[in-house]
């Protein structure tokens, strides 16, 4: 899975360094200003679908996973205004979850619960406390840590999900492009890097292949984010739009 983006100082959420501490939740998502795309997990796909263009990316180690597309230019997000607010209806749970995050544990299905310590709304004025007094979880913190679990467990199928789709040679690369005619000339946009299904392989299964990936619901996410293809075009208008 892609590093921690916009995650500046990672630390192991400790009751006794955290035991004081209160949180604000998130209302200025100008943080991610600067992501173009995002992780985003199998069971996000089919609301992910109606706003973003997902695509399988490959790491250096030849793994892939599947990414949500914000812009058509390093370092934009054409999802976020210039006052912080998440200009659409779905927000990807690796936004939803910051500043916590998981990380792998010594013991097998394991993680630590980890804090971004620079994140502006940890303090211990305002905000709700992430411990009780005698450093058990607080009731928000409970609820960190459901969502933590889960997100920990579909990163998982996830990248299961990603390996079979590999192993049975149904990715291939794929570059979006257009060409744009403005006021100031032809303007030419291109997204490389990216695989997707290949649609033709895919009917082409072996029966017992296919009836796997259809029995964990996994063809819905297939289908999802080849439908997902189609909104380029959508993410070019936020590009056009932001400039005016």
């Amino acid at each position: 899975m892609a590093g921690m983006m916009f995650y500046k100082n990672i630390d192991l959420l400790d009751p006794k360094k955290y035991g004081k501490s209160k949180i604000e939740r998130i209302s200025d998502y100008s943080f991610t200003a600067e992501a173009n795309s995002l992780p985003v997990t199998g069971n996000e796909f089919i609301e992910a679908s109606k706003e973003y263009i997902i695509a399988f990316i490959k790491n250096d180690e030849g793994e892939f996973f599947p990414m949500v597309v914000l812009g058509v230019q390093d370092q934009e997000n054409l999802y976020v205004t210039k006052e912080g607010k998440w200009n659409a209806k779905y927000i990807p749970g690796y936004v939803r979850r910051y500043p916590f995050a998981s990380m792998a544990a010594k013991e097998e299905d394991k993680f630590n619960i980890c804090i971004d310590e620079s994140y502006p709304g940890l303090g211990t004025e305002k905000g709700q406390p992430l411990f009780q007094e005698d450093g058990t979880p607080a009731p928000l913190m409970e609820d960190v840590i459901k969502i933590l679990q889960d997100y920990h467990g579909q990163v998982k199928h996830t990248s299961d999900f990603c390996q079979r789709l590999a192993d049975n040679g149904l990715l291939e690369s794929k570059e979006f492009q257009a060409e744009v005619s403005t006021k100031d000339g032809d303007k030419k946009f291109q997204l490389s890097g990216m695989y997707v299904v290949n649609e033709q392989k895919l009917l082409g299964l072996d029966d017992n292949i296919a009836l796997d990936f259809f029995k964990k619901g996994e063809f819905a996410w297939i289908y999802s984010h080849l439908i997902s293809l189609s909104n380029f075009p959508r993410v070019l208008d936020r590009y056009f739009a932001e400039k005016k």
